[in-house]
Formats: structure tokens, C-alpha cells, sequence
């Protein structure tokens, strides 16, 4: 059986920082707490996720109850919430709230998340 731990990334506020600055693929970012029945049953979606997309995404985990600052900049209401980072600068991240099935996870990095396309050179006159 694969271990899901080394995909799967706990972080704190500053980890997260570096890793927003110098990603090299798409971030998915988990907000979650211990106490939380949905965030335990999206933890076990996001390890499918990051065993199937292996190294085309990344995901962390930010404990709420341990980053309560953090939380409350980024206003982390309901749990889990989800932010997902694109490598393309001119997009925003995308944000979902409550437990998503790996399926849809992986959709949204997939088609939302991905590098855009290179222009096409301008045709010279």
C-alpha cells in the first residue's frame, strides 16, 4: 500500500508563505480542524488526489485551531475550506467550502488549474 503522508503536507502559516512564493505546480490548500467529521472525510479524498496527480499538484493542510490569525485574515468561516492556487498569476484562486469527492477535486485542478497555453506568435507583416 502507497503512504500518503509525504504528499499530503501539514504546514504552518509560514511554510505556507514560502511554498505560495516558490510553487512550481498548482497548490491545493486544506483548511480543516481535528474536531471536524467533513475535514477527516476530505483528508482521505485529498490523499487519493495527490497519490493520482502525483507530482502535477500540491497539498497542504493548515489546522485552523493551531493558525486562528491565519484563519481570520483569509476568513476561514466554514470547515473544510479548500483554496486552490493556479500558476497562472493573472487568475484568482479558486475557494470551495465543504467536502468535495476526489472526482471533482481533481477536475478543478485539471481545468482550472493548469499552466495557460502558450500565445501564439504574432503574425509578422
Amino acid at each position: 500500500m502507497q503512504r500518503f503522508e509525504r504528499q499530503v503536507q501539514q504546514v504552518s502559516q509560514e511554510q505556507l508563505e514560502k511554498e505560495l512564493a516558490d510553487r512550481q505546480v498548482p497548490l491545493i490548500i486544506d483548511f480543516y480542524a481535528t474536531w471536524c467529521g467533513p475535514c477527516v472525510l476530505l483528508a482521505k479524498e485529498l490523499e487519493e488526489v495527490a497519490a493520482e496527480l502525483g507530482d502535477k499538484v500540491k497539498v497542504l493542510k493548515i489546522d485552523t485551531d493551531q493558525n486562528p490569525e491565519l484563519s481570520s485574515q483569509l476568513q476561514i468561516q466554514g470547515l473544510p475550506t479548500m483554496v486552490f492556487v493556479g500558476m497562472d498569476p493573472s487568475k484568482p484562486a479558486l475557494r470551495t467550502e465543504g467536502l468535495l469527492a476526489a472526482k471533482a477535486i481533481k477536475d478543478i485542478v485539471q481545468n482550472e488549474l493548469s499552466a495557460p497555453a502558450p500565445a501564439a506568435p504574432a503574425p509578422t507583416a
